[in-house]
């Protein structure tokens, strides 16, 4: 009963929403160190690599339709697209007819493009994560607080939090697991104690 544990009052907090987050601590796609994402836009201060990040894959090209003929009887048999699914194109004088493709086995779809966070390691075969150094004291706060005076509310940070993070008889462990996300930020990043 002698514990003396902290109280974490969410008003208190500076950022209260995810996006008031404006950065996020990546690994650069280049050189694998720490590199900084600020809308879209990944800047690497070791290698100085720097990248327009993509929301949206670019439009392909779409091709014009093409005129068939019936390669039997030179008549018209369709149009045909190839970003379009082939139908079945059929010549109605002499009857020559050509099936559609096969269609292509289901290939499994690309990984995100988006780097992987800096701060990020696994707890217990879940995923912990930061944004950046503000998001991890953040967390640090959070999970150290014995008593946590949060909005009814489901609209902050704290209350989409993932429920083995609020449970208390994770807290020790989780301490551990956001000191060493700590130890991974460069020494300008520390907070002053």
């Amino acid at each position: 009963m002698g514990r003396n544990l902290t109280k974490f009052v969410e008003a208190d907090q500076p950022v209260k929403y995810m996006g008031g987050f404006d950065y996020a601590l990546v690994h650069c796609p280049r050189c694998d160190d720490m590199a900084i994402r600020r809308q879209c836009h990944v800047t690497c201060g070791s290698c100085a690599f720097t990248d327009r990040l993509r929301r949206e894959p670019k439009a392909k090209p779409v091709e014009p339709p093409q005129i068939v003929m019936c390669p039997e009887c030179n008549r018209y048999v369709g149009t045909y697209r190839s970003d379009l699914r082939l139908q079945r194109l059929r010549c109605r004088g002499c009857g020559w007819a050509k099936e559609p493709a096969a269609n292509r086995p289901w290939a499994a779809p690309k990984r995100n493009q988006w780097p992987q966070l800096w701060l990020e390691t696994d707890f217990r075969g879940k995923s912990l994560w930061a944004r950046n150094d503000q998001h991890l004291s953040f967390l640090e706060a959070y999970v150290a607080a014995g008593v946590r005076d949060v909005s009814p509310f489901n609209r902050t940070i704290a209350s989409r939090l993932p429920a083995w993070i609020k449970s208390g008889k994770n807290r020790e462990d989780l301490l551990r697991a956001l000191a060493k996300l700590r130890a991974r930020l460069p020494e300008n990043m520390l907070p002053a104690r």
